[in-house]
C-alpha cells in the first residue's frame, strides 16, 4: 500500500535517488558533504539509499536528506554538480511525506519485532 502511495512521487523520489547516488559514487562530493556538515556544526551523517524490497527503507532516505538538507544544496552548488536538485516545493513535499508515512514506520516496526506473534 505504501509503495503505492510512493508512486505519485515517482518523480522527485528519483531525483532524492539521483542525488544520493551522486554522493555515493562520487568520494569528492562526499568529503565535500562531510566538511559542509561540520562547518554548519551539523553531525556527519552519510546519506542513506533506499533498498527496494523494503519501502521503509524509503523513508529512512528521505529522513536522512533532509536532515542533511542545507548542507546537500551547499555542496552541490559549490561542486556544481550536474544532477536535477529539489525545488523548494519538492523539499517540502518531503518533509509531508516524512511526516504522514512515520505511523506506518511505526506500525511496520511493532509488527516486524520479534515479541509480536
Amino acid at each position: 500500500m505504501v509503495r503505492d502511495a510512493l508512486k505519485v512521487m515517482k518523480t522527485t523520489l528519483d531525483k532524492v535517488k539521483g542525488m544520493v547516488q551522486f554522493f555515493h559514487k562520487c568520494t569528492r562530493a562526499t568529503k565535500k558533504l562531510k566538511s559542509t556538515q561540520r562547518q554548519m556544526d551539523m553531525p556527519e551523517l552519510r546519506l542513506k539509499l533506499h533498498c527496494v524490497t523494503r519501502w521503509n527503507s524509503t523513508l529512512h532516505m528521505l529522513k536522512r536528506v533532509l536532515e542533511s538538507k542545507d548542507a546537500i544544496i551547499s555542496t552541490l552548488a559549490l561542486i556544481n554538480a550536474h544532477i536535477d536538485a529539489l525545488d523548494q516545493e519538492e523539499w517540502e513535499a518531503l518533509q509531508e511525506t516524512c511526516t504522514v508515512l512515520e505511523p506506518f514506520e511505526q506500525v511496520t516496526v511493532e509488527i516486524s519485532s520479534e515479541r509480536y506473534i
